[in-house]
Protein backbone atom coordinates (compact mmCIF):
# COMPACT_ATOMS: atom_id res chain seq x y z
CA UNK A 1 0.00 0.00 0.00
CA UNK A 2 1.31 3.27 -0.91
CA UNK A 3 2.05 6.39 1.53
CA UNK A 4 -1.08 8.15 -0.22
CA UNK A 5 -3.73 5.57 0.17
CA UNK A 6 -2.73 4.95 3.71
CA UNK A 7 -3.04 8.47 4.37
CA UNK A 8 -6.57 7.91 2.48
CA UNK A 9 -7.48 4.58 4.17
CA UNK A 10 -6.66 6.81 7.87
CA UNK A 11 -9.05 9.70 6.94
CA UNK A 12 -12.07 7.06 5.46
CA UNK A 13 -11.77 5.15 8.67
CA UNK A 14 -11.62 8.46 10.71
CA UNK A 15 -15.19 9.40 8.91
CA UNK A 16 -16.53 6.04 10.19
CA UNK A 17 -15.57 6.32 13.71
CA UNK A 18 -17.11 9.92 13.86
CA UNK A 19 -20.17 8.88 12.35
CA UNK A 20 -21.05 6.04 14.05
CA UNK A 21 -20.12 7.83 17.28
CA UNK A 22 -22.72 9.92 16.50
CA UNK A 23 -25.42 11.28 18.94
CA UNK A 24 -24.11 8.32 21.13
CA UNK A 25 -21.30 9.30 21.90
CA UNK A 26 -19.76 12.89 20.26
CA UNK A 27 -22.50 14.58 21.34
CA UNK A 28 -23.01 13.26 24.97
CA UNK A 29 -20.01 14.92 26.79
CA UNK A 30 -21.54 16.40 29.09
CA UNK A 31 -24.60 14.17 29.67
CA UNK A 32 -24.25 10.90 31.59
CA UNK A 33 -21.37 8.92 33.27
CA UNK A 34 -19.13 7.21 30.86
CA UNK A 35 -17.46 4.38 32.39
CA UNK A 36 -14.33 3.01 30.10
CA UNK A 37 -12.79 -0.29 30.51
CA UNK A 38 -9.65 -0.85 28.92
CA UNK A 39 -7.82 -4.34 27.66
CA UNK A 40 -4.59 -5.22 26.19
CA UNK A 41 -5.54 -4.12 22.78
CA UNK A 42 -5.66 -0.64 24.89
CA UNK A 43 -2.21 -0.46 24.84
CA UNK A 44 -0.57 -2.83 22.05
CA UNK A 45 -0.50 0.07 19.44
CA UNK A 46 2.36 1.75 21.89
CA UNK A 47 4.38 -1.09 22.09
CA UNK A 48 2.74 -3.73 24.57
CA UNK A 49 3.36 -6.90 24.54
CA UNK A 50 0.42 -9.64 23.94
CA UNK A 51 -0.34 -12.19 26.81
CA UNK A 52 1.15 -15.12 24.68
CA UNK A 53 4.45 -13.18 24.22
CA UNK A 54 5.43 -12.78 26.91
CA UNK A 55 7.79 -15.11 27.99
CA UNK A 56 9.23 -14.44 24.64
CA UNK A 57 9.95 -11.10 25.98
CA UNK A 58 11.32 -13.00 29.12
CA UNK A 59 13.89 -14.74 27.62
CA UNK A 60 15.06 -11.53 25.09
CA UNK A 61 15.57 -9.67 28.51
CA UNK A 62 19.65 -8.49 28.78
CA UNK A 63 21.95 -9.69 31.28
CA UNK A 64 22.55 -6.51 32.92
CA UNK A 65 23.48 -8.04 36.18
CA UNK A 66 19.99 -6.89 37.78
CA UNK A 67 17.74 -9.45 39.49
CA UNK A 68 16.97 -10.74 35.92
CA UNK A 69 19.68 -13.61 35.62
CA UNK A 70 18.90 -15.35 38.44
CA UNK A 71 15.39 -15.21 37.94
CA UNK A 72 15.29 -16.11 34.64
CA UNK A 73 17.43 -19.39 35.30
CA UNK A 74 14.74 -20.17 37.88
CA UNK A 75 12.21 -19.76 35.51
CA UNK A 76 13.76 -22.11 32.71
CA UNK A 77 14.98 -24.84 35.28
CA UNK A 78 11.25 -25.02 36.51
CA UNK A 79 10.14 -24.95 32.29
CA UNK A 80 12.14 -27.40 31.13
CA UNK A 81 12.93 -29.63 34.29
CA UNK A 82 9.81 -30.11 35.82
CA UNK A 83 7.38 -28.88 33.28
CA UNK A 84 8.96 -30.77 30.18
CA UNK A 85 9.02 -27.58 27.81
CA UNK A 86 10.87 -27.74 25.49
CA UNK A 87 12.75 -23.74 24.78
CA UNK A 88 11.53 -23.92 20.93
CA UNK A 89 7.63 -24.52 21.89
CA UNK A 90 7.95 -21.68 25.19
CA UNK A 91 5.61 -19.21 22.49
CA UNK A 92 2.94 -22.16 22.22
CA UNK A 93 2.45 -21.88 26.56
CA UNK A 94 -0.33 -20.18 27.79
CA UNK A 95 1.09 -18.07 31.10
CA UNK A 96 -1.99 -19.92 33.01
CA UNK A 97 -0.68 -23.49 32.46
CA UNK A 98 2.27 -22.13 33.97
CA UNK A 99 0.75 -20.29 37.20
CA UNK A 100 -2.09 -22.88 37.69
CA UNK A 101 -0.21 -25.48 39.17
CA UNK A 102 1.90 -23.41 40.84
CA UNK A 103 -1.10 -21.47 42.75
CA UNK A 104 -2.58 -24.91 43.59
CA UNK A 105 0.30 -26.03 44.87
CA UNK A 106 0.94 -22.89 46.90
CA UNK A 107 -2.56 -22.87 48.46
CA UNK A 108 -2.58 -26.75 49.48
CA UNK A 109 1.35 -26.62 50.74
CA UNK A 110 2.02 -29.25 48.52
CA UNK A 111 5.45 -29.47 45.87
CA UNK A 112 5.05 -29.34 42.78
CA UNK A 113 7.55 -32.07 41.37
CA UNK A 114 10.94 -31.22 43.16
CA UNK A 115 9.67 -27.68 44.37
CA UNK A 116 8.50 -27.04 47.77
CA UNK A 117 5.41 -25.11 48.25
CA UNK A 118 7.67 -22.41 50.16
CA UNK A 119 10.04 -22.25 46.97
CA UNK A 120 7.01 -22.37 44.67
CA UNK A 121 6.21 -18.97 46.14
CA UNK A 122 9.55 -17.39 45.73
CA UNK A 123 9.31 -18.59 42.22
CA UNK A 124 6.39 -17.07 41.89
CA UNK A 125 7.83 -13.49 42.98
CA UNK A 126 10.19 -13.95 40.48
CA UNK A 127 8.32 -14.85 37.71
CA UNK A 128 6.32 -12.01 38.28
CA UNK A 129 9.31 -9.49 38.50
CA UNK A 130 10.25 -10.87 34.98
CA UNK A 131 6.98 -10.22 33.49
CA UNK A 132 7.19 -6.81 34.91
CA UNK A 133 10.52 -6.21 33.51
CA UNK A 134 9.69 -7.99 30.03
CA UNK A 135 6.31 -5.74 29.58
CA UNK A 136 8.44 -2.19 30.19
CA UNK A 137 11.50 -3.35 28.09
CA UNK A 138 9.00 -4.30 25.46
CA UNK A 139 7.34 -0.80 25.24
CA UNK A 140 10.25 0.76 25.83
CA UNK A 141 12.21 -0.92 22.58
CA UNK A 142 9.16 -0.36 20.49
CA UNK A 143 8.52 3.55 21.57
CA UNK A 144 12.41 4.04 20.90
CA UNK A 145 11.80 2.77 17.33
CA UNK A 146 8.49 4.15 16.91
CA UNK A 147 8.21 7.82 18.28
CA UNK A 148 4.85 9.10 18.88
CA UNK A 149 3.43 5.59 19.01
CA UNK A 150 1.90 6.44 22.55
CA UNK A 151 0.29 9.92 21.31
CA UNK A 152 -3.37 8.52 21.36
CA UNK A 153 -2.43 7.59 24.90
CA UNK A 154 -1.51 10.99 25.79
CA UNK A 155 -4.93 12.75 23.79
CA UNK A 156 -7.01 10.47 25.71
CA UNK A 157 -5.24 11.07 29.22
CA UNK A 158 -5.81 15.08 28.23
CA UNK A 159 -9.36 14.10 27.46
CA UNK A 160 -9.66 12.60 30.69
CA UNK A 161 -8.33 15.39 32.83
CA UNK A 162 -10.40 18.12 30.54
CA UNK A 163 -13.38 16.81 31.79
CA UNK A 164 -12.37 15.26 35.30
CA UNK A 165 -11.03 18.87 36.21
CA UNK A 166 -14.91 20.37 36.04
CA UNK A 167 -15.24 19.21 39.90
CA UNK A 168 -12.41 21.68 40.78
CA UNK A 169 -13.98 24.78 38.82
CA UNK A 170 -17.42 23.87 40.45
CA UNK A 171 -15.47 23.76 43.99
CA UNK A 172 -13.84 27.13 43.54
CA UNK A 173 -14.42 30.16 45.36
CA UNK A 174 -17.90 28.46 46.74
CA UNK A 175 -20.07 27.49 50.27
CA UNK A 176 -22.07 25.45 48.60
CA UNK A 177 -20.60 21.68 47.81
CA UNK A 178 -23.63 20.42 45.97
CA UNK A 179 -22.66 21.11 42.15
CA UNK A 180 -19.25 19.64 42.58
CA UNK A 181 -20.12 16.52 44.85
CA UNK A 182 -22.78 15.45 42.03
CA UNK A 183 -20.06 16.02 38.92
CA UNK A 184 -18.79 12.53 38.83
CA UNK A 185 -18.49 12.36 34.73
CA UNK A 186 -16.68 9.17 34.37
CA UNK A 187 -14.02 6.58 35.60
CA UNK A 188 -11.65 4.57 33.87
CA UNK A 189 -11.57 -0.01 34.68
CA UNK A 190 -8.06 -1.16 33.29
CA UNK A 191 -6.99 -4.51 33.39
CA UNK A 192 -3.66 -4.25 32.21
CA UNK A 193 -0.88 -4.16 33.88
CA UNK A 194 1.55 -1.52 32.33
CA UNK A 195 1.36 2.26 33.39
CA UNK A 196 1.20 3.83 29.98
CA UNK A 197 -1.88 5.35 30.71
CA UNK A 198 -0.72 6.13 34.37
CA UNK A 199 2.00 7.88 33.75
CA UNK A 200 0.30 9.92 31.03
CA UNK A 201 -2.48 10.97 33.32
CA UNK A 202 0.04 12.13 35.96
CA UNK A 203 1.86 14.18 33.28
CA UNK A 204 -1.38 15.74 31.81
CA UNK A 205 -2.91 16.43 35.81
CA UNK A 206 0.38 18.37 36.77
CA UNK A 207 -0.21 20.40 33.38
CA UNK A 208 -3.67 21.41 33.80
CA UNK A 209 -2.26 22.46 37.60
CA UNK A 210 1.56 22.41 38.40
CA UNK A 211 0.66 23.32 42.01
CA UNK A 212 2.50 20.97 44.79
CA UNK A 213 1.32 22.27 48.06
CA UNK A 214 -0.04 19.54 50.40
CA UNK A 215 -3.27 21.38 50.61
CA UNK A 216 -3.43 22.64 46.70
CA UNK A 217 -6.49 21.98 44.86
CA UNK A 218 -4.92 19.70 41.93
CA UNK A 219 -6.13 16.51 40.52
CA UNK A 220 -4.37 12.96 41.02
CA UNK A 221 -4.36 9.69 39.25
CA UNK A 222 -7.31 8.13 41.96
CA UNK A 223 -6.88 3.64 42.22
CA UNK A 224 -9.47 3.90 44.54
CA UNK A 225 -7.86 1.99 47.59
CA UNK A 226 -5.16 3.41 50.26
CA UNK A 227 -1.89 4.32 48.44
CA UNK A 228 0.80 6.29 49.53
CA UNK A 229 3.91 7.45 47.83
CA UNK A 230 6.71 5.93 46.92
CA UNK A 231 9.14 8.57 47.25
CA UNK A 232 8.86 10.12 50.54
CA UNK A 233 7.57 14.11 50.16
CA UNK A 234 6.27 13.19 46.66
CA UNK A 235 2.71 15.63 47.47
CA UNK A 236 1.44 14.83 44.00
CA UNK A 237 0.43 10.98 45.32
CA UNK A 238 -2.07 11.66 47.17
CA UNK A 239 -5.17 9.70 48.13
CA UNK A 240 -8.39 10.63 46.06
CA UNK A 241 -10.63 12.15 48.84
CA UNK A 242 -8.34 14.01 50.38
CA UNK A 243 -7.55 15.78 46.60
CA UNK A 244 -11.15 16.32 47.13
CA UNK A 245 -11.58 17.57 50.41
CA UNK A 246 -8.70 20.25 49.25
CA UNK A 247 -11.46 21.51 46.66
CA UNK A 248 -9.00 19.53 43.59
CA UNK A 249 -10.48 16.59 42.10
CA UNK A 250 -9.81 13.04 41.22
CA UNK A 251 -9.58 10.97 37.54
CA UNK A 252 -10.72 7.31 38.95
CA UNK A 253 -8.19 4.77 37.90
CA UNK A 254 -9.57 1.13 38.93
CA UNK A 255 -7.32 -1.49 38.08
CA UNK A 256 -8.73 -4.83 38.72
CA UNK A 257 -5.10 -7.09 38.21
CA UNK A 258 -2.62 -4.68 39.38
CA UNK A 259 -0.26 -2.08 38.19
CA UNK A 260 3.56 -2.48 37.89
CA UNK A 261 3.89 0.88 40.29
CA UNK A 262 2.00 -0.93 42.78
CA UNK A 263 4.78 -2.13 46.00
CA UNK A 264 3.17 -3.51 49.27
CA UNK A 265 4.09 -4.12 52.25
CA UNK A 266 3.56 -7.34 52.93
CA UNK A 267 2.88 -6.62 57.07
CA UNK A 268 1.12 -3.51 57.16
CA UNK A 269 -0.59 -4.13 53.64
CA UNK A 270 -0.17 -0.14 52.82
CA UNK A 271 0.32 0.12 48.82
CA UNK A 272 3.66 2.24 47.59
CA UNK A 273 2.65 4.44 44.48
CA UNK A 274 5.10 5.70 41.97
CA UNK A 275 4.89 7.47 38.46
CA UNK A 276 7.68 7.82 35.64
CA UNK A 277 10.75 5.05 35.03
CA UNK A 278 9.50 1.64 35.35
CA UNK A 279 12.71 0.26 35.53
CA UNK A 280 13.50 1.95 38.89
CA UNK A 281 10.12 0.69 40.44
CA UNK A 282 10.55 -2.85 39.70
CA UNK A 283 14.11 -2.97 41.29
CA UNK A 284 12.69 -1.77 44.85
CA UNK A 285 10.99 -5.19 44.63
CA UNK A 286 12.37 -7.08 47.47
CA UNK A 287 14.71 -4.32 48.59
CA UNK A 288 12.66 -1.30 49.66
CA UNK A 289 11.87 -1.06 53.36
CA UNK A 290 8.23 -0.02 54.26
CA UNK A 291 9.30 3.27 55.91
CA UNK A 292 5.61 3.39 57.66
CA UNK A 293 6.88 -0.33 59.39
CA UNK A 294 10.42 0.95 59.83
CA UNK A 295 9.47 3.83 62.00
CA UNK A 296 7.71 0.75 64.46
CA UNK A 297 11.23 -1.03 64.43
CA UNK A 298 10.09 -3.64 61.58
CA UNK A 299 12.21 -4.21 58.56
CA UNK A 300 9.61 -5.11 55.45
CA UNK A 301 10.63 -5.57 52.42
CA UNK A 302 8.02 -4.13 49.52
CA UNK A 303 6.85 -6.42 46.65
CA UNK A 304 4.73 -6.17 43.70
CA UNK A 305 0.88 -6.12 43.47
CA UNK A 306 -0.09 -7.82 40.33
CA UNK A 307 -2.78 -10.28 39.83
CA UNK A 308 -1.06 -13.23 37.91
CA UNK A 309 -3.33 -14.83 34.55
CA UNK A 310 -4.24 -18.05 36.70
CA UNK A 311 -7.25 -19.70 36.70
CA UNK A 312 -7.33 -19.62 40.44
CA UNK A 313 -6.72 -15.43 41.06
CA UNK A 314 -6.29 -15.03 44.90
CA UNK A 315 -8.19 -11.33 44.87
CA UNK A 316 -8.57 -11.58 49.00
CA UNK A 317 -6.30 -9.02 49.32
CA UNK A 318 -7.80 -6.02 50.62
CA UNK A 319 -6.55 -3.31 48.77
CA UNK A 320 -7.74 -4.99 45.46
CA UNK A 321 -11.19 -5.86 47.40
CA UNK A 322 -11.07 -2.29 47.31
CA UNK A 323 -10.92 -1.60 43.99
CA UNK A 324 -13.26 -4.26 42.98
CA UNK A 325 -16.00 -2.83 45.11
CA UNK A 326 -15.54 0.74 43.85
CA UNK A 327 -15.16 -1.06 40.19
CA UNK A 328 -18.84 -2.01 41.10
CA UNK A 329 -20.31 1.28 41.91
CA UNK A 330 -18.40 2.38 38.73
CA UNK A 331 -20.35 -0.02 36.59
CA UNK A 332 -23.72 0.38 38.50
CA UNK A 333 -23.41 4.16 38.37
CA UNK A 334 -22.80 4.18 34.45
CA UNK A 335 -25.06 5.36 31.59
CA UNK A 336 -22.73 4.61 29.14
CA UNK A 337 -19.75 1.83 29.24
CA UNK A 338 -17.37 2.30 26.69
CA UNK A 339 -14.69 -1.25 26.21
CA UNK A 340 -11.83 -0.64 24.22
CA UNK A 341 -9.54 -3.08 22.86
CA UNK A 342 -11.17 -5.68 25.65
CA UNK A 343 -12.03 -8.98 24.43
CA UNK A 344 -13.95 -9.93 27.33
CA UNK A 345 -12.57 -13.97 27.65
CA UNK A 346 -14.23 -16.11 29.35
CA UNK A 347 -10.83 -16.88 31.59
CA UNK A 348 -11.77 -13.56 32.80
CA UNK A 349 -14.71 -14.60 35.27
CA UNK A 350 -14.81 -12.72 37.76
CA UNK A 351 -14.52 -9.48 36.32
CA UNK A 352 -17.42 -10.95 33.60
CA UNK A 353 -20.12 -11.71 36.75
CA UNK A 354 -19.56 -8.15 37.98
CA UNK A 355 -20.34 -6.31 35.08
CA UNK A 356 -23.61 -9.22 34.83
CA UNK A 357 -24.30 -8.20 38.80
CA UNK A 358 -23.86 -4.43 38.55
CA UNK A 359 -24.43 -2.99 35.10
CA UNK A 360 -27.80 -1.33 34.63
CA UNK A 361 -30.50 -1.76 32.65
CA UNK A 362 -30.77 1.12 30.91
CA UNK A 363 -27.05 1.91 30.38
CA UNK A 364 -26.05 1.34 26.68
CA UNK A 365 -22.42 -0.40 25.66
CA UNK A 366 -20.11 0.90 22.96
CA UNK A 367 -17.28 -1.96 22.10
CA UNK A 368 -13.99 -0.71 20.42
CA UNK A 369 -12.00 -3.51 18.49
CA UNK A 370 -9.76 -4.01 15.54
CA UNK A 371 -11.38 -5.74 12.32
CA UNK A 372 -8.31 -5.85 10.35
CA UNK A 373 -7.74 -6.53 7.14
CA UNK A 374 -6.45 -9.97 6.60
CA UNK A 375 -8.81 -13.23 7.42
CA UNK A 376 -7.61 -14.03 10.62
CA UNK A 377 -8.19 -10.29 11.88
CA UNK A 378 -11.50 -10.82 10.55
CA UNK A 379 -12.39 -14.50 12.18
CA UNK A 380 -10.59 -12.77 15.59
CA UNK A 381 -12.80 -9.67 15.12
CA UNK A 382 -15.65 -11.74 14.36
CA UNK A 383 -15.30 -14.55 17.54
CA UNK A 384 -14.99 -11.05 19.73
CA UNK A 385 -18.33 -9.59 18.43
CA UNK A 386 -20.28 -12.69 18.99
CA UNK A 387 -18.86 -12.73 22.27
CA UNK A 388 -20.24 -9.52 23.32
CA UNK A 389 -23.57 -10.31 22.33
CA UNK A 390 -23.99 -13.63 23.54
CA UNK A 391 -23.26 -12.03 26.92
CA UNK A 392 -25.26 -8.66 26.81
CA UNK A 393 -28.14 -10.63 24.97
CA UNK A 394 -30.77 -8.47 23.93
CA UNK A 395 -29.28 -5.02 24.82
CA UNK A 396 -28.08 -2.66 21.48
CA UNK A 397 -24.25 -2.73 21.69
CA UNK A 398 -22.44 -0.01 19.05
CA UNK A 399 -19.38 -1.75 17.40
CA UNK A 400 -16.66 0.72 16.96
CA UNK A 401 -14.16 -1.36 14.43
CA UNK A 402 -11.26 0.82 13.61
CA UNK A 403 -9.53 0.23 16.57
CA UNK A 404 -8.46 2.17 20.19
CA UNK A 405 -5.99 5.40 17.85
CA UNK A 406 -9.11 5.60 15.56
CA UNK A 407 -11.66 6.25 18.43
CA UNK A 408 -9.46 8.20 20.57
CA UNK A 409 -8.72 10.82 18.04
CA UNK A 410 -12.42 11.14 17.16
CA UNK A 411 -13.20 11.08 20.67
CA UNK A 412 -10.95 13.85 21.11
CA UNK A 413 -11.88 15.86 18.18
CA UNK A 414 -15.66 15.78 18.86
CA UNK A 415 -15.26 17.04 22.66
CA UNK A 416 -13.12 19.91 21.66
CA UNK A 417 -15.52 20.36 19.19
CA UNK A 418 -18.45 20.20 22.20
CA UNK A 419 -16.40 22.64 23.92
CA UNK A 420 -16.04 25.28 21.47
CA UNK A 421 -19.44 25.19 20.61
CA UNK A 422 -20.37 24.93 24.55
CA UNK A 423 -18.11 27.67 24.73
CA UNK A 424 -19.47 29.96 21.76
CA UNK A 425 -23.63 29.41 23.76
CA UNK A 426 -22.84 30.86 26.98
CA UNK A 427 -20.93 34.32 25.46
Amino acid sequence: MSGTEARVNKKERFAKVMKSMGTRSSSRHSDGKVVYVLGAGFSKPAGAPSQSGILDEIFRLADDGSSVTKARQSLRDFLENDLRIRSENRAQVALEDIYTPIDRCIGDGTSLKSWTALELVELRGRLEYLISRAISTAISRYLDQHPGASEYIDRFAAYIVARASGRAKLSANTEDSGPSTQYDPLAIISLNWDILLDNALHLALHDDCPLTGDYDPFGVVDYCCYVSSLEAGDVRVRAGLFSLGCRGYNVKLLKLHGSMNWLQCPNCQRLYVKFGNKPDILEGVGTTLCRHCSRCGNENRLRGSLVMPTFLKDLSNFQLKLVWQNAGVEIMEAERLVFIGYSLPHADFEFRQLVSRMVRRDASVEVVLYKGVSKEDRRRYDGEVERYRQFFGARDILFHDSGVEDYVSALYVAARDFERHHTRRTE
